[in-house]
């Protein structure tokens, strides 16, 4: 009772503080930006019920802007989003602006205040220029929820940290006469006065959690007396029809498809034909909720708002299924039926990801909609179910699993459910009475991004039990977790960890469009990628965010364009094909073909490759592969004339919505199973023991079920007690880490095993349970020289995730023996690129001033000089180029400039890092220290002939800067040019370099010298590793850096301070620990040339690297 009074005081007199009571008058329009907070909050609809309610006869509209992850001064959008954002605000001019922010950058602690004020200064200065005639109301972040969950940031430090932005906010607010609603204050009593959580996940709202805080916000500007005397069950009924419209403004603010309709690939006419559409449903959904609250006998119809169709789309002739088996080409020793065709189950249309679950049934993604559902029409992608119940190898039974669904990509088996990517969303649905229809679904993770429809993939879900999925080239994906905002650029995959909470990014790479992911008996990750490449996925090590991976990396197999694979684990399938690879061509030769796969060093490698079903019709387009409990291969056919959307409008003809089929293949030399084993409803003990079946899918679906039940810990300690073999063992320790349960014995056991494969899923492991380890990092050293290279591989894949937890891990690195593979060279290079981000954080700039151009620089002639260099002359191609400008205080600006394959440095710092055909339009938020900056510019070599791009620099709010002092002429800038060098410790008789913390990399990376000077070279290390500078002759840096990697095996290595004995080598510092420096006089060569310098600490070679131009 005194805990409920204390709350109700709290209440009363944070009511007083907050009541601002809003007149709106007719037509008004409420625009709201933020994160998924006001995104959630409009999709519950509680919030603009209670509002629409309380003005019945004004018409007041409200629209989200709302973008999920954005913070402040850091918002990804896809290339060219602003033109479309500009043509949303010329249609949603605002009368009130209503805006939430700050939990995510509160992340950052004390130490992000300053920035956080100045962002949001700024971004209210944007906000009012945006829109000036609007009232301001400024909404706190909630609290954090304490669900008592270990793996969650502690919500007590957690809520200190968001206070003190709360605070920030608030004074704020008051300082610029605006009303501030303190959400964080309320919630957090909330949380204490009920029983029952608020949020899904301690920081987002659940349904009643959005219905509590709805109520406050409406108090707050309707009034208290207004909001309570209201119907609480009509509010709760318009709510549905906002949270209909608010699914039709997300869709219009972030449509599918955006890189389609006005992207790099964008096409007027089916923007201007489309788009409309979405308005016009925006406009019927708005005229429905205005006549609920105008008269309260009219209740919600929930049936889908329809338009007239653009088009009638009729069926395509195409080749009937006896047509398709007649006209397939198949290997010798194998045969093919139709499992399941559109002409028995007609919800079977364009199916896309296939999988079995526990009970041996066929669960198919379809995706008719493909490339999108159009504007105005019911969305008729489903999930389907499709049964062979006497075991003849024809389907014979369809369930509708779920439907009315948009571009769903994939689905994983999870607990009693699955997982759906339905963009941008992960979806857990299940059917909880049996009937075999989803009944039941949680949002799992949202932010997901649609730029381009086919550039999502298919997800999968980890022997650990982690769901993984992925973006494709265009994408900018903000995900929001209890951990904070994790963002990812073109084609990422991500792995998300359901018990933590946590999403990190597995890994980048320049090759595009990731899709099928498929795991092997030892945990060993491969990867389709769009361009028809299996990526050995284990071979590709973790990098800093807008750190690319090379185009073709780790490569196991290349047959064509496609979507498809998985490893082979089938009781049918020929013996020397068992744990190979099974893929798939969909584009010009369509085929699907199988491989053997293994790892003869650093990589695993295809061979023997068999097709084993082709056709010469290009309507047969195999997008997925499953091998089936009777251990046939199980193929997914999307069937349709035409496959590209980028090549064909997402309306043409050709698009085939009304086909699909499965087809079925098996291996005749050896019978099909007709028996296989129970999984549901089995005992925990009967469930370990299929631990040990040779069938990847029976072990995959036992570990599921495990995971699922509680208790099981000290009969599966008793399981790991028994005669079991290595591979038994992994299994349990597999199990056991989603119980969050570590062995050690156990794991020690296994890096000791005479298999190498599970020596490196051992190695593997340590990545997930170093927390819990003793002494991990001697387990590391130990497997660092396993006589294995594809051991060391793992381990260098290990390190390069824990190096972001510990710097002390990256030392590992200079301990892994590479001397005996090239490949494990590339991947010990591969992991060099240390801890920060390759990139700064992005805005969406809606207009560039062409004033703020940067005009004047040095441009590098390759020979050793640089000449004045003016935009609007020629300068060609290639080479870098430097610019200063002088700033009276330290600030924040927007740096911009668009070009594909650039490399951009202020003050030795790289702020872009592009060097990929798919992006090219940069604004980065950059920060210029008081005085000289100095912004270089590096044009790398890539795809297509690109000249220099201007570089622009501006204020955040899209302004050209009116204190800062540029170069005009080729004398200031050579003025400009002599003070920096000065400003560093440079002159002519002495120079200073530095590694750049958690970069691996030195600052600056060119250095001019006359030839035959002496001078003090000065070498500072302010990073946490070991590092030194190794000058070498022109042309020699990768023949040194290789002779270094083979020292990491000497013993006295060390003693040689990591130094060649090379001719190469000119001058050298020793090994500078961190925070330490080291200076020496050096002889500038006579010789004017190119001259490398390299740190030569094992792997650090690759990138941290510069070179000192010698010059007469």
């Amino acid at each position: 009772m005194r805990k409920n009074w204390t709350v109700l005081l709290f209440l009363f007199f944070f009511c007083g503080l907050v009541r601002a009571e809003i007149k709106f008058n007719e037509g008004d329009r409420v625009l709201l930006y933020g994160n998924s907070f006001i995104g959630r909050m409009q999709q519950n609809g509680f919030f603009e019920a209670a509002l629409q309610l309380a003005n019945p006869e004004k018409s007041i509209e409200l629209r989200s802007l709302a973008w999920t992850g954005d913070e402040l001064g850091y918002r990804l959008r896809p290339e060219r989003y602003v033109n479309h954002l500009k043509k949303l605000l010329d249609q949603w001019s605002a009368d009130h602006v209503i805006l939430g922010f700050g939990l995510y950058e509160s992340f950052a602690g004390d130490s992000g205040i300053e920035k956080f004020k100045a962002d949001l200064n700024g971004y209210l200065d944007e906000m009012k220029r945006r829109h000036p005639a609007a009232k301001m109301v400024l909404l706190s972040p909630v609290a954090t929820e304490d669900l008592g969950h270990s793996h969650y940031p502690d919500p007590v430090r957690r809520n200190n940290e968001i206070k003190s932005y709360v605070d920030t906010m608030a004074a704020i607010a008051d300082h610029r006469k605006i009303q501030f609603i303190n959400l964080f204050e309320f919630t957090k009593a909330q949380y204490a006065s009920h029983k029952k959580p608020l949020t899904d996940n301690g920081i987002h709202l659940n349904s009643y959690g959005h219905e509590l805080v709805a109520g406050q916000l409406s108090r707050a500007i309707l009034g208290d007396r207004t909001y309570d005397g209201m119907d609480k069950e009509r509010i709760k009924s318009i709510a549905r029809a906002v949270s209909r419209k608010s699914h039709y403004v997300s869709i219009v603010v972030r449509p599918v498809n955006t890189v389609l309709y006005f992207g790099v690939r964008g096409r007027a006419n089916e923007y201007n034909t489309e788009i409309p559409r979405y308005h016009e449903l925006i406009k019927r959904s708005d005229e429905h909720i205005h006549a609920m609250v105008r008269d309260q006998r009219l209740e919600f119809d929930p049936s889908p708002l329809t338009l007239d169709p653009l088009f009638k789309r009729e069926p395509a002739k195409l080749p009937s299924p006896e047509q398709m088996l007649k006209s397939f080409k198949v290997a010798e020793g194998y045969e093919v039926n139709l499992f399941a065709s559109e002409r028995e189950f007609p919800e079977l249309r364009n199916p896309e990801q296939i999988a079995f679950d526990s009970q041996g049934r066929l669960w198919v993604v379809t995706m008719p909609s493909f490339p999108g559902t159009i504007p105005g029409d019911v969305p008729h992608d489903k999930i389907i179910i499709l049964e062979d119940t006497n075991r003849d190898g024809r389907a014979d039974k369809s369930t509708v699993f779920a439907d009315q669904l948009t571009v769903p990509d994939g689905l994983a088996f999870h607990e009693d459910g699955v997982i759906i990517s339905h963009q941008p969303k992960l979806v857990f649905m299940k059917d909880s009475d049996g009937d075999g229809r989803a009944d039941y679904q949680k949002e799992m993770l949202r932010g997901i991004d649609v730029t381009d429809a086919h550039h999502g993939g298919m997800i999968a879900m980890s022997p650990l039990g982690h769901v993984m999925f992925c973006d494709g080239v265009f994408h900018r994906s903000q995900l929001e977790t209890p951990h904070g905002i994790t963002r990812g650029v073109d084609a990422t995959t991500y792995r998300f960890d359901l018990r933590k909470g946590t999403v990190e990014r597995e890994y980048q790479t320049l090759t595009p469009n990731p899709w099928k992911i498929t795991w092997d008996r030892w945990g060993n990750l491969f990867q389709m990628y769009g361009d028809g490449f299996v990526q050995d996925s284990n071979a590709i090590p973790w990098t800093p965010f807008g750190v690319y991976h090379p185009f073709k990396r780790a490569i196991s197999i290349a047959y064509g364009k496609g979507s498809a694979a998985c490893v082979i684990s089938s009781p049918n399938f020929p013996e020397e094909y068992q744990q190979g690879m099974a893929s798939a061509v969909l584009l010009r030769k369509c085929f699907v073909s199988i491989s053997k796969h293994s790892a003869g060093g650093a990589y695993y490698k295809g061979s023997d490759r068999l097709d084993v079903l082709a056709s010469p019709d290009p309507i047969f387009r195999p997008v997925d592969i499953a091998f089936g409990f009777d251990g046939a291969m199980y193929v997914s056919d999307f069937c349709t004339r035409i496959i590209g959307h980028a090549q064909n409008s997402m309306r043409d003809p050709r698009w085939d919505p009304y086909t699909g089929r499965v087809w079925r293949i098996v291996h005749k030399g050896k019978p099909t199973v007709k028996d296989w084993p129970s999984i549901e409803g089995v005992s925990v003990a009967q469930l370990l023991d299929l631990l040990k079946h040779p069938q990847d899918l029976v072990r995959d679906h036992a570990r599921r079920k495990l995971r699922s039940m509680e208790g099981i810990v000290p009969e599966l300690d008793r399981w790991l007690a028994g005669p079991l073999s290595d591979a038994n063992v992994l299994e349990g320790l597999w199990v056991l880490h989603d119980q969050g349960q570590v062995r050690q014995k156990h794991l020690e056991s296994l890096l000791g095993s005479p298999d190498q494969r599970i020596r490196a899923a051992a190695t593997s492991l340590i990545r997930f349970q170093e927390s819990n380890l003793k002494d991990p990092v001697s387990l590391l050293k130990k497997m660092a020289t396993d006589p294995n290279p594809r051991v060391r591989t793992q381990v260098i894949h290990t390190v390069s995730y824990l190096q972001q937890k510990d710097q002390g891990y990256a030392s590992i690195l200079g301990q892994v023996n590479v001397s005996d593979d090239q490949g494990l060279r590339t991947v010990l290079g591969d992991a060099g690129h240390g801890t920060a981000s390759g990139q700064g954080p992005e805005v969406p700039v809606l207009s560039r001033p062409e004033d703020s151009r940067i005009n004047s620089w040095l441009l590098s002639d390759g020979n050793g000089g640089e000449r004045y260099f003016v935009f609007g002359g020629s300068a060609g191609k290639g080479g870098s180029m430097r610019t200063f400008v002088e700033s009276p205080s330290a600030r924040r600006a927007t740096l911009s400039i668009k070009h594909s394959y650039v490399k951009v440095f202020l003050n030795g710092v790289p702020v872009i890092a592009s060097a990929n055909w798919w992006s090219s339009d940069w604004n980065v938020q950059v920060d210029l220290v008081e005085g000289l900056n100095q912004i270089e510019v590096l044009y790398v070599s890539g795809r297509g002939a690109q000249g220099h791009a201007p570089v622009y620099l501006f204020d955040p709010l899209g302004r050209k800067f009116t204190d800062l002092k540029v170069p005009v002429t080729d004398k200031e800038i050579k003025i400009m040019a002599n003070a920096y060098k000065k400003d560093n410790g440079q002159d002519d008789n002495s120079i200073r370099v530095s590694a750049v913390p958690n970069q691996l990399a030195f600052s600056p990376a060119e250095i001019r010298l006359r030839a035959g000077k002496k001078i003090i070279l000065t070498f500072d290390n302010p990073d946490l590793q070991i590092h030194n500078l190794v000058i070498v002759r022109p042309g020699s840096g990768e023949r040194v850096g290789q002779l270094a990697d083979q020292m990491a095996q000497d013993p006295d290595a060390l003693e040689r301070q990591f130094v060649p004995d090379s001719d190469d080598v000119i001058w050298s510092t020793s090994l500078v620990n961190g925070k330490g420096t080291f200076q020496g006089e050096f002889n500038v060569p006579k010789v004017p040339g190119r001259y490398p310098f390299i740190c030569s600490f094992p792997g650090h070679w690759r990138v941290m690297k510069g070179v000192i131009v010698v010059y007469d």
